[in-house]
Formats: C-alpha cells, sequence, structure tokens
C-alpha cells in the first residue's frame, strides 16, 4: 500500500489547493489552548464551515444504514461498533519507495496511521483513514507524510504495523482502534522511542507514552453524575454488565462518585442475555420487600376503617411499591437492545426514572432509543453535538458517505500531529502533554503523562421530543476537573 504524501489534488509543482488552504487554516483545527502560536478566537466551527477551493472531488453515493450514532462500549472487549456500509474510495498519494529512515525520514515529518484497513473491520478503518487524511488537507504542511498501515485488528497485526511505522520513519503514531493492536504496537513503539495516541478507550492500554484518545466511559459517567448532584442526586447505585466491560467501569466508580462529591451504594452485575436477568434486577429494586410493605400498609388501613384511612387506601390504588429506594441516581452504562431490556425490567420492578436520575455513557446516543419510555429523563455525556454536524457534512460531501461516529477521532489526532510538527516541529510526549490542552471536532481534550485522555463533555437529556443539551461542553479544563 502506498503512503499518501500529499493530497491528490497537488499538482507536480507543490503549488495546489492543499497548500493554500493548509496555509489559511493552519491554525483554527485543533487548537493549542496554551500555545502562542494559535488564534485561540478562531473555532471548529469556523474551519468545517468554510467553502474551500479545490477540496476533495464530491460524490453522490447514498449509504442505507445511518452509522453515525454513538461508539459501542464494545470497543474495550475490542468488538467492532460499526459494520460499515460500503466501502470508501481508495485515498490517493505518492508511495514511499523506500520504508527505512532513508535521508528524506531526516526533513520530513512522517506519522503513521494504525488502522484495521482488512478483515471485518476493514470499512471502519477505510472511513477513520479518510478523516485523517481530510485533516491533512486542513492543516498539514508540505513536509507531513501520513502512512497509513494496516493492523488487521489484531495483536501481531498491531507488532507488525508499528515495525513498519518505525523502519518507515515515523515520528508518531497514531492508532491502533482496538485495545488488543494498541497492546502489539505500544511494545514496539515504547522500545524506539515513539509515542502513540490510540483511538481505544480501555484505559488498561494507556501509559506513559501511549494515550488512550477514545472516548472513555468512565469520564462521561463522571460528567453525568456531576450534572446529577447539581440537581440534587447525591446517592449513586449502578448496574453493570458481567463482563471487562462492566468490570472496569465498577473499578472506577468509587472514585467517580466521590470526586463529583456523592456517595456509592449498591453495585450489582448481571449476565446480558441471561434467564436470570429478571430475578437479578427484582433483587437490585428489592421489589418484593417494598411489595410486602405496601399489602402490609393496606391491611393497616382497611382495619382502622376510617374516613382518613379511606382517603389514604384510595391514594395507594394503583401503586405497586411502598418505601423509597436508597439510591437516587443510577448508572446504567448498557447500551442498544441491551440497556432496552434493562429499562423496561427497572420500570416493571417500580424503579421510576422520574424519581430515579438514569446515568449512561455516550452509547445513549442512539436515536433508537430516544423513544424507549422507560429511559425518558436519563442524562448522558457526550461531545457537543454541533461540532460533529458539521464534521459529519462535510465528510459526507467529500466522501459521499455519513461517517462512523468515532472518525473524529482520527480527524483531531491526525490534526494536532500536523499542527505540533508545524508550530513546534516537535512530536515528543512533551509537546503532547501540553497541560492547555487542544481543541477538535469533539471539543476540548488534553492527554497526560500517564497516557489518559481528559475531555470537556456537553450533558444530554433524552426528552418527549429526542435530545437535548441540558449542560453545554465546557470551553476549558478548570471547568471540567
Amino acid at each position: 500500500m502506498g503512503f499518501p504524501k500529499r493530497h491528490p489534488l497537488q499538482n507536480q509543482d507543490g503549488n495546489s489547493a492543499w497548500c493554500r488552504v493548509a496555509r489559511r487554516t493552519a491554525s483554527v483545527v485543533v487548537l493549542s489552548l496554551g500555545l502562542a502560536a494559535c488564534n485561540a478566537t478562531t473555532s471548529i466551527t469556523d474551519l468545517l464551515g468554510m467553502q474551500r477551493d479545490g477540496a476533495p472531488v464530491e460524490t453522490a453515493n447514498n449509504p442505507a444504514n445511518d452509522p453515525t450514532r454513538a461508539p459501542d462500549q464494545g470497543l474495550i472487549t475490542d468488538a467492532n461498533p460499526w459494520p460499515g456500509d460500503a466501502a470508501l474510495p481508495e485515498g490517493e498519494g505518492q508511495e514511499i519507495l523506500t520504508l527505512y529512515n532513508d535521508e528524506a525520514a531526516l526533513n520530513e515529518k512522517r506519522v503513521a496511521l494504525l488502522l484495521p484497513l482488512s478483515g471485518p473491520n476493514e470499512e471502519l478503518g477505510r472511513a477513520m483513514r479518510h478523516a485523517a487524511e481530510l485533516a491533512m488537507f486542513d492543516v498539514a504542511g508540505d513536509d507531513f507524510v501520513l502512512m497509513p498501515i494496516d493492523t488487521a485488528g489484531t495483536y501481531q497485526g498491531g507488532q507488525a504495523a508499528a515495525h513498519q511505522a518505525i523502519n518507515a520513519g515515523a515520528k508518531m503514531i497514531l492508532g491502533p482502534l482496538f485495545a488488543e493492536s494498541v497492546s502489539g504496537a505500544s511494545e514496539i513503539a515504547k522500545a524506539a522511542g515513539v509515542p502513540v495516541i490510540a483511538f481505544s478507550n480501555n484505559q488498561r492500554v494507556a501509559e506513559s507514552g501511549v494515550w488512550v484518545n477514545g472516548f472513555v466511559p468512565e469520564d462521561q459517567i463522571a460528567r453525568a453524575a456531576g450534572y446529577a448532584t447539581t440537581q440534587g442526586k447525591y446517592r449513586f447505585a449502578a448496574l453493570l454488565p458481567q463482563n471487562d466491560y462492566g468490570r472496569q467501569i465498577a473499578g472506577a466508580l468509587q472514585g467517580v462518585v466521590s470526586r463529583v462529591g456523592g456517595s456509592l451504594g449498591r453495585v450489582a452485575f448481571y449476565a446480558p442475555g441471561s434467564e436470570n436477568l429478571e430475578q437479578t434486577i427484582r433483587d437490585f429494586a428489592n421489589y418484593d420487600a417494598r411489595r410486602a410493605n405496601l399489602r402490609a400498609r393496606k391491611r393497616e388501613l382497611q382495619a382502622d376503617g376510617s374516613a382518613a384511612s379511606q382517603r389514604a387506601l384510595k391514594r395507594l390504588e394503583g401503586v405497586d411499591t411502598l418505601g423509597e429506594l436508597d439510591f437516587d441516581a443510577l448508572i446504567l452504562p448498557a447500551t442498544g437492545g441491551e440497556l432496552r431490556q434493562v429499562s423496561a425490567l427497572l420500570a416493571y420492578f417500580d424503579v421510576d426514572g422520574a424519581q430515579v436520575q438514569f446515568i449512561g455513557t455516550f452509547g445513549w446516543n442512539d436515536p433508537g432509543l430516544f423513544s424507549e419510555p422507560a429511559l425518558k429523563g436519563g442524562i448522558f455525556a457526550a461531545p457537543d453535538p454541533e461540532n460533529w454536524k458539521l464534521f459529519s457534512d462535510r465528510f459526507q460531501r467529500t466522501f459521499g458517505e455519513q461517517p462512523p461516529r468515532i472518525s473524529s477521532l482520527a480527524y483531531d489526532s491526525a490534526a494536532l500531529a500536523a499542527v505540533l510538527s508545524r508550530d513546534s516541529g516537535q512530536m515528543t510526549n512533551e509537546a503532547v502533554t501540553n497541560p492547555n490542552g487542544f481543541v477538535g471536532v469533539d471539543g476540548i481534550f488534553r492527554l497526560t503523562a500517564q497516557g489518559r485522555s481528559e475531555r470537556g463533555y456537553a450533558v444530554m437529556q433524552i426528552q418527549p421530543d429526542g435530545v437535548k443539551v441540558v449542560a453545554p461542553a465546557p470551553a476549558a479544563f478548570d471547568q471540567v476537573f
């Protein structure tokens, strides 16, 4: 596979639309909040709304399905979040004929893009490649080289791709996508001192020099839980799937809830799809004891026989249980059909979303869930939807496809690498971990010395007419952490 060195519209003398646009928009895609060279008053929305002369040719393909819903949190367990709708057009570009640290590599800023470009996740990988190439068109200088390399989504593929990247002179690696591939690539990259900005959301693969830059569910829960405390909800519980994803969230919950000023009570696990799911939720809701309380109270009122007791009995008509729950906020990180089933059972066993604040993750950002009665009023954290809409519209105009939701990770990361290579010339750990962070399609983000990412999320609420932003995404990190 050839590595695209410059945008395919660039002509032989280098005086191209690529060069003109790159110079014109160099400081507006990913803005370093801490670097004086960046124009902090210009936003990503300005860039994505601009008309570009010489942009990539637009096509008119119309995908059959809409893959733009929020990422499936199965990324943590390496499941495929988006089966693609159709193959995206191949990127074009000049081949680097020598895959070693040749003389050109000393002068070019080479960045590897490690993605599953073959196998079951091929179309997702190709869409993310196109998003990165779009960022390259917007931001990169003439000496910036983006090198897409296939990982096939495996550990061994990650290792082999990292070897190829380093032999080709990569100064930074973007990706891989899945945690297994990240583990394989990071072993090779760390030995060579090459920083890795991965697209995974699994914090277990994060370490110094290897950043997890995906949408981390623990941080989404923290943002939504913090909002819940401003609404008077302090007593938290959690109902989690009994798998790696649920266990990872469980390990972080005590710290998350304490950080926002709440207290964590019961945490229960259920086996997705299990015959015991109904009994698990029945027990979690303390339904039998609350039902017994109601029956006992009705017997007392009936025995009393007074007019006041009769009025009280009247008020209990249609009530299933009696007695408060020991939590007023419930963390539910399930998504899709599993969330529908769990939320319906919670309602059946009298856990009322009007009384208990349901809290989810970005995986709730699925229009198929917005009509679920049990989820009305539920909240979740997500990147600001306006920037995504601008990016998504532009991607579709350019490539004829709606982009997968996580493709913005590739755009922001490629733009970050291009800006660092241009402004400071250094794609080092120190440059990447600027404490003031950066701004991209998905809002503000920063990378820590421990390999984690921190993001500024908006808080969304499911309402009768759809989803609404109830707390905007912050503009600076002193408003988040």
